[in-house]
């Protein structure tokens, strides 16, 4: 499952989720401090570029950092939004992208 978040600059996926699914080179020189929207701060340490990401029929790219604490498999944020011209509706009877 994965959390899409209109209010995040980055997409991250939970470095478990990448062990177990993932088979591409995480760049371990990238390292950087996330703050939340509730004030804590983590540190993400890896990247990895070009992940194919298959959600039905839907294919998607992004370049993910990894978190070892984050409380979500995958978070995907505005720079995974962008680059697959995604957009979020909200209808009466839900939401849709």
């Amino acid at each position: 499952h994965a959390v899409v978040d209109s209010g995040s600059q980055l997409n991250i996926i939970h470095a478990e989720v990448y062990k177990k699914c993932i088979r591409l080179p995480v760049d371990t020189s990238k390292v950087l401090t996330m703050n939340d929207a509730n004030g804590g701060s983590g540190e993400l340490r890896g990247y990895v570029a070009d992940v194919h990401l298959t959600c039905g029929s839907v294919d998607t790219v992004a370049s993910l950092y990894l978190g070892h604490k984050a409380p979500f498999n995958l978070l995907l944020g505005r720079p995974w939004q962008r680059a697959n011209r995604v957009s979020i509706e909200e209808r009466d009877e839900g939401t849709y992208l």
